[in-house]
């Protein structure tokens, strides 16, 4: 079979910034491999340069796209529920969860560093009386509180629909412990670079495992981490990485065919202000449904590597 061929993308965000990646194709498939500045291990140029194979080593992006092109993966679910992210102040956030709770969300993730810790109580409280009690609470400090603080906020929001908080420890050595005692429940995002499936035991009472297989090295490997967290009783929630709609089609295609899920982290793709495709996604409810086949690529958007 011959290699496949590779392609840059470079796309706006609606911020303002740029997002590049490489796209792979073989006949009619594709993949893509888009490392993310500030927390992938790899650059898009050692990726570009593994292609040309001055490299020795398979980067967790580009393992990711050569993967999607090798297999697809058999649907157990015709639909994945999506949350919907959330950032900036409080009353961004608000706003923000208020709209798409009217599009249809029901599961919100907010991230936590736009906002006053002493703030947080009022801010759920008005989340939850906005959106009728009915959207559950994803909170992401990004390992911003200490142990002690983790412990009085989960305490101070136990009452609130909250799903998970995601790694909220500066000290990532004492999450097992915090497991044990939160208030609240806990998910695994960060750690799960840092150790195997094989550790997963150590973190036994954890609610979720966040997957980012454009981080943790491929699909596979968070394949491997969701059949153990299965056993364990931890659902997986597959996670985006600013990817484009090539890349957010085969992640919802992925959390579709795990056994054990919740909704899954695809709403970076919202912040693409345009797309490889020439159809964006569609998302719409905040749902993937599975059976929609990927449209087409719109080819003067690539540059030929």
């Amino acid at each position: 079979m011959n290699p496949p061929r590779a392609y840059l993308y470079r796309l706006p965000l609606r911020d303002g910034g740029c997002r590049e990646g490489i796209l792979l194709r073989q006949g009619n498939r594709w993949g893509d491999a888009a490392p993310l500045p500030g927390w992938s291990r790899e650059t898009l140029k050692e990726v570009e340069a593994c292609l040309h194979g001055s490299e020795d080593f398979v980067p967790a992006s580009l393992r990711c796209a050569r993967e999607a092109l090798e297999g697809d993966w058999v649907p157990l679910r015709k639909e994945v529920p999506l949350n919907a992210l959330l950032d900036g102040n409080a009353q961004e956030i608000l706003a923000g969860a208020v709209r798409v709770y009217r599009e249809g969300c029901r599961c919100l993730k907010i991230k936590t560093s736009g906002v006053d810790v002493a703030r947080l109580p009022d801010l759920l409280n008005d989340i939850t009386r906005e959106t009728e009690g009915l959207c559950q609470l994803r909170l992401d400090p990004n390992r911003s509180w200490t142990f002690e603080a983790s412990l009085r906020i989960a305490e101070s929001l136990r009452d609130f629909p909250i799903e998970y908080f995601e790694e909220p420890l500066t000290d990532a050595q004492r999450l097992p412990e915090l497991i044990a005692r939160a208030a609240c429940p806990i998910a695994l995002d960060e750690t799960l670079r840092e150790i195997s499936p094989a550790d997963l035991a150590l973190f036994q009472g954890a609610a979720v495992l966040v997957l980012k297989p454009t981080l943790m090295g491929g699909f596979q490997h968070c394949r491997e981490f969701a059949r153990e967290g299965e056993r364990l009783g931890m659902a997986s929630v597959v996670s985006a990485a600013y990817e484009s709609g090539v890349g957010i089609h085969t992640l919802g295609r992925f959390a579709a065919s795990l056994p054990r899920i919740s909704a899954a982290g695809l709403d970076t793709y919202s912040r693409l202000e345009s797309d490889v495709l020439t159809n964006r996604l569609d998302l719409s409810g905040f749902v993937f449904r599975a059976d929609q086949p990927l449209p087409a690529i719109d080819e003067s958007r690539l540059v030929l590597l």
